[in-house]
């Protein structure tokens, strides 16, 4: 009986670690999510992103969440809203197939400052909506969007905190403004890049 009793916990604990699915139950009883070990949850949430299926995104966030959480993961937890606003502001600035992953990743990652900084909204959503930024951005058009796997893997990699610029880095045009460049890129079509400190770097100290 004292085997049993240790053989049990064992086995609880292999069929989590092997990929079984964890179930979450909900007051009725009825089954509310699940993850499975060894499911790439983000390729599914990469997958939704470029097809546009909010539903799977959602169902992917969830599960990729509570695996982060269930299995003590040392990975960063986003949303799938959050995902797919930033590949599609991305596509929208640099989507052009021929234009570099770093450019691409700079367009992001700008976002994401301001979120983070003092200056600006606090959210991906706010930030593309404040007056006067990002042009086009809750438009029919951007709405309907569907970002490529290339700017979703961009956003994902800035979501999973890789950094290509300094944080005080909050201003993208085509000219110079702010307390000035960081650094520009520059292409044939569409001319030259700026990605611009901002005004109050005493701010980012």
């Amino acid at each position: 009986m004292k085997k049993l009793l240790t053989i049990i916990p064992v086995l609880a604990l292999t069929l989590v670690l092997s990929g079984y699915a964890k179930a979450a139950y909900d007051d009725s009883g009825t089954v509310a999510s699940t993850f499975s070990a060894d499911v790439d949850y983000s390729g599914q949430m990469i997958e939704a992103a470029v097809t546009g299926d909010y539903e799977a995104g959602l169902l992917a966030q969830q599960a990729r969440n509570e695996k982060i959480s269930t299995l003590g993961l040392e990975e960063e937890s986003y949303t799938f809203e959050d995902l797919m606003l930033l590949s599609k502001i991305i596509y929208a600035e640099a989507g052009s197939v021929w234009l570099s992953d770093e450019w691409k990743m700079c367009v992001g990652e700008v976002v994401l400052n301001r979120v983070a900084s003092p200056e600006f909204p606090n959210t991906i959503k706010e930030v593309l909506e404040q007056p006067g930024q990002y042009y086009g951005a809750n438009s029919r058009y951007f709405n309907n969007l569907l970002p490529s796997e290339r700017c979703v893997n961009a956003a994902l990699r800035l979501l999973n905190g890789e950094r290509l610029l300094e944080p005080s880095v909050v201003f993208q045009a085509n000219f110079v403004q702010g307390g000035g460049a960081q650094t520009a890129f520059y292409d044939k079509y569409l001319g030259w890049t700026y990605f611009c400190y901002s005004s109050n770097i005493k701010l980012y100290e």
